[in-house]
């Protein structure tokens, strides 16, 4: 019994005092377990992939939805500058510097508008300096508005001014013109009063003793008497008289075709057949002119006067 050798039948003792070579059982219970935890890790695996595809699904969607909002965004600001740049269009002004500026700020508003088309709605910070820039364009349009209205205030109440200056002009022209007018008609008023008016003319024939005669065989001369009128306003001084004498036949009695004289109311020259210069003192004063011949016609002679080249009346004288 002591010496009992291994037994090759029994296979209890070889799985206890074997070599080794198959490992060792399991206990069913130790099994079980490790199964149980493995289906817990694919559960955590399968919730962790769920929960990350729901996680990217929702990062996607926002995402779209952010790009989207920037798009939106986006064309809010060029809608804004194209309003903007239409505002810009509308200023108009007389003033040549405030529309050389204008002309520059809508090159600005040019230049922006194709920065705007070509960047990318999702760089959000570009847009953020765009719209900053709108702004900016924005209050110097205020600035332009202001200063637009303030010319045209400016201009209208020039343009008052200027009306109110031309009316006054054209008001002060026409009572220059009346004034002249008055001046014009109260100078022919004087020209008109301080006229040397005539009367009494008379004209007689004279024989050679100075008689009075009406026979034209007898007559060697002719006298012109008149009375030069009183008048306050009259030119004193020197004054000139002409006597025309034109005989039966019609021609003028001279004693030279060169003794002529200028009508007052202009005209060529005309030929006197007497003339006489007196001082005239603003008073009454008779004059006489004398023309002598020989050989006068029998007939009606014509005798007009003339005092300083001006027609002052006319007399007949009558020979047989």
């Amino acid at each position: 019994m002591e010496n009992n050798p291994i037994n090759p039948g029994n296979p209890g003792s070889s799985m206890h005092k074997g070599s080794g070579l198959l490992p060792p059982p399991v206990p069913p219970s130790k099994k079980g377990g490790t199964v149980k935890t493995l289906q817990a890790v694919t559960v955590i695996l399968v919730v962790a992939l769920v929960a990350a595809i729901v996680y990217i699904y929702s990062i996607m969607q926002q995402s779209k939805e952010d790009l989207s909002i920037a798009a939106q965004e986006k064309q809010e600001v060029i809608n804004d500058l194209t309003q903007l740049k239409g505002d810009y269009e509308v200023l108009k002004t007389g003033n040549d510097t405030l529309n050389a500026q204008l002309t520059t700020e809508r090159k600005k508003i040019d230049a922006l508008m194709d920065k705007i088309k070509k960047t990318e709605a999702s760089n959000r910070a570009k847009i953020r300096q765009f719209e900053k820039e709108i702004g900016n364009l924005k209050s110097l349009l205020t600035g332009y508005v202001r200063q637009i209205d303030s010319l045209s205030v400016e201009n209208k109440a020039l343009k008052a001014k200027t009306t109110k200056q031309d009316s006054e002009i054209t008001k002060l022209k026409q009572q220059q013109e009346q004034l002249s007018k008055d001046k014009s008609a109260l100078t022919s008023m004087v020209e008109k009063g301080g006229e040397l008016k005539t009367r009494d003319i008379a004209a007689i024939a004279l024989t050679s003793r100075e008689k009075t005669t009406n026979r034209a065989r007898q007559a060697e001369q002719f006298k012109v008497c008149l009375t030069l009128i009183e008048n306050s306003i009259a030119k004193r001084g020197s004054r000139t008289i002409y006597i025309r004498i034109k005989s039966p036949d019609g021609s003028l009695l001279t004693q030279s075709v060169t003794n002529v004289f200028t009508p007052s109311g202009g005209g060529p020259q005309m030929i006197y057949s007497a003339t006489r210069e007196v001082e005239y003192a603003g008073e009454d004063l008779e004059v006489c002119v004398f023309y002598k011949d020989k050989d006068f016609l029998s007939g009606t002679f014509n005798i007009e006067v003339y005092l300083d080249g001006m027609y002052v009346g006319a007399a007949p004288l009558i020979l047989k």
